[in-house]
């Protein structure tokens, strides 16, 4: 490439190597082809299923619920769309996708401190105790640290809020089922295995139903994010869902 520019894009000695200034010119401008090229090749792709490219998310498990929603709504102003998600319980997993242009946008429950990524907050919501019916007649609040608790697994994003909480508490919880997806953790509380602790908004699910949610004391809560890259060119059907999940929320 540099025989071809007829320059040097990198500064070579024996112990390192840096980039010259050119290099950094021509990195701005390979950068934007680069995107150029992953989103050509993704719309070809998806033309080969349907007259109209995918839009991809990268969502929550918790999100579920009004994300269809707000789809359902998107829909009927573009019929021919077609949709396609993702569950994702990691931030850095979300990083990536944005980046790799696999997921059009993210929802995260962490802010994305990323110069090439737009992070907007949508909502905040606290973490309850899912239990059993009239497991615990009238009571509005609960500690939860002496409880058989249902948590997430290791390295999820909700699994580093609780672990967190619980740290700067200096408690151990009692765990008694690790798992991944709330739906699970959810079923474990039908069998009377334990506590599930869930973001508030899950409770209002399908699985969540004939239970109980208590609020946890000290209150524990989280904030939801929508994350899209800032220089992709995003069709007029993309920001128009992102924008959806905008005001869906009244942001």
């Amino acid at each position: 490439m540099e025989a071809d520019l007829g320059y040097d894009l990198f500064m070579r000695t024996t112990k390192d190597i840096k980039i010259t200034e050119k290099g950094i010119q021509f990195y701005k401008y390979a950068t934007q082809l680069v995107q150029e090229y992953r989103s050509t090749v993704e719309k070809m792709y998806d033309l080969n299923i349907t007259s109209e490219p995918r839009i991809k998310m990268g969502i929550l498990e918790s999100t579920s619920q009004w994300i269809a929603k707000v789809t359902q709504i998107h829909h009927k102003s573009f019929p021919d769309q077609q949709y396609r998600m993702y569950e994702v319980h990691d931030r850095s997993d979300s990083i990536d996708q944005l980046l790799n242009f696999d997921v059009h946008f993210a929802l995260t429950n962490e802010k994305i401190n990323h110069e090439d990524i737009a992070s907007i907050p949508l909502y905040e919501e606290p973490y309850v105790l899912l239990t059993p019916k009239n497991e615990f007649p009238n009571q509005k609040t609960i500690k939860i640290e002496n409880l058989p608790l249902i948590m997430p697994n290791k390295n999820s994003q909700v699994r580093k809020h609780l672990d967190d909480y619980f740290n700067r508490r200096n408690e151990f919880p009692n765990i008694v089922v690790e798992t991944d997806r709330f739906e699970s953790a959810t079923n474990f509380v039908h069998l009377n295995l334990g506590y599930a602790i869930v973001p508030r908004f899950y409770y209002q699910s399908y699985f969540a139903k004939n239970l109980d949610s208590i609020k946890i004391r000290p209150n524990l809560g989280r904030k939801i994010f929508i994350n899209y890259l800032k220089k992709r060119k995003h069709s007029e059907q993309v920001m128009s869902l992102i924008q959806q999940c905008l005001d869906y929320w009244d942001i």
